[in-house]
């Protein structure tokens, strides 16, 4: 019986030993960093400003406001105006093909980064028709139909291309998808292949962004660490065009738009 007792003995040890442990267990804060959300389209120019909190720290988006905001590009100089706390823009007409450098300043933090807005690249055409599948998929929802959407375009072969396509239902944003030309430089592809279900009077909007090769890498790297399955990995930030203690984005894109009404 004295194995019994041994054994006994050795789950005490281990017991109390993982109890030690726990109770001085703790985690470490970072320090705070400033997080940038900043675009520019053709016709304005947004940015959010807000902070890192702690991992435990279940409150709200802490804004900040009270910063200088600034966009340069073709020697001019354009200061975005607070609309709400930590929300900066500007409403004017941006120029494509452009270089774009943001700077903000707030306290003693300096955080500044550098975009290009290429030219626009146009959808050629789409279709839209009642899926050949309709009637062999069930719905539970005998109102909606089920419709194939194809949409196509021309990359221009003169030079590397990097895209982001948004689908938005009902002004919801549905699917994102970023791709570079790599594999269809100066070639006329499906750049849109949808099966949806919709409803009487549902609308459709495609965007296709076109955005230089910084904020292609942020995208693909934000897929890449929101995909992480890893159990005990901590998935790398984002690429960043940041330059400054802060963590987040700046980019320019020129925008071509298909929408559709489902009657």
């Amino acid at each position: 019986m004295k194995w019994k007792f041994d054994i006994l003995f050795l789950l005490m040890v281990l017991c109390c030993s993982c109890t030690e442990v726990i109770d001085d267990f703790s985690l470490n804060t970072a320090d705070e960093r400033i997080v940038v959300d900043a675009t520019i389209s053709p016709d304005k120019a947004i940015v959010i400003l807000s902070k890192t909190t702690s991992y435990l720290d279940a409150t709200e988006i802490p804004y900040l406001s009270g910063a200088q905001v600034t966009i340069s590009f073709n020697d001019k100089i354009v200061t975005l105006t607070e609309d709400s706390v930590g929300h900066y823009s500007k409403t004017m007409d941006f120029p494509t093909a452009t270089n774009y450098e943001l700077v903000v300043t707030i306290g003693d933090e300096h955080v500044s980064a550098r975009t290009y807005m290429p030219e626009p690249v146009l959808w050629d055409s789409a279709s839209v028709a009642v899926s050949q599948y309709a009637e062999l998929i069930p719905n539970k929802d005998t109102t909606k139909v089920l419709y194939e959407v194809f949409a196509y375009m021309t990359d221009p072969k003169s030079e590397a291309n990097y895209y982001r396509v948004e689908t938005f239902i009902n002004d919801t944003l549905e699917a994102t998808e970023t791709t570079d030309d790599a594999y269809f430089n100066g070639q006329t592809v499906q750049l849109l292949t949808m099966l949806y279900f919709f409803d009487k009077d549902d609308t459709l909007t495609v965007s296709m962004k076109s955005i230089d090769k910084a904020a292609y890498e942020f995208f693909n790297t934000l897929a890449l660490s929101n995909s992480s399955s890893a159990m005990f990995s901590a998935p790398d930030n984002p690429k960043s065009n940041l330059q400054g203690n802060a963590l987040g984005r700046f980019y320019a894109y020129s925008i071509d738009t298909l929408m559709f009404t489902f009657k």
